[in-house]
Parts: C-alpha cells; sequence; structure tokens
C-alpha cells in the first residue's frame, strides 16, 4: 500500500471517530459496549465516513486518479482494515470477560 492510500485513509478516519464518539455521548444513557461501537466502526461509520469525504473533499479523487489509485481501491482497502480492527477490539474484549 502506497503513502497516498494511508493519507486517504487518515482522513476518512477522522471522519469515522468523530461520528463513533459522537454516537457514543449521544447515546450514553443506552450504556454501549466496546463491541457496538467496534462494530459501528467497522460498518456503519466506514461508510458515512465515505459520504462525509465526498462532501468535503470529493476533487481529491481526481488526485489519487490521476496517481494511478482508483476509487474502488481507496474504499475498499479502507473498509477491510477497518473491518479487521474491528473483528481484532471485538476479539480482545470477549476474551477478558
Amino acid at each position: 500500500m502506497s503513502r497516498l492510500f494511508f493519507n486517504y485513509y487518515l482522513d476518512t478516519i477522522k471522519f469515522n471517530l468523530i461520528f463513533c464518539l459522537a454516537f457514543y455521548i449521544v447515546s450514553s444513557f443506552l450504556r454501549p459496549t466496546l463491541i457496538e461501537i467496534s462494530i459501528l466502526f467497522g460498518t456503519c461509520g466506514t461508510f458515512l465516513s465515505f459520504v462525509i469525504y465526498k462532501y468535503f473533499n470529493n476533487i481529491e479523487y481526481y488526485f489519487y486518479l490521476n496517481k494511478g489509485i482508483s476509487k474502488l481501491y481507496l474504499k475498499r482497502n479502507t473498509f477491510l482494515i477497518n473491518i479487521v480492527i474491528s473483528v481484532i477490539v471485538i476479539a480482545i474484549s470477549c476474551t477478558t470477560k
């Protein structure tokens, strides 16, 4: 993976973490567990971060395309990394109980 991909990943993960933190704060009366937050991080948060990134930074996709990195490559690998992180966090939290 290239350095440009990690630049994209860091840009999208900021939106994802903000969304997950906002969800945790708003639903604090429901007491969401670490497993629920990590599932949200890996699924809905990732897709929402794609939408937010497209809204604010849509023109940057042309930059990545000019460097030979497709939008599908960026989104697919970001999704896979977030799923792997979520599975690791879920596995760790399940083994500690």
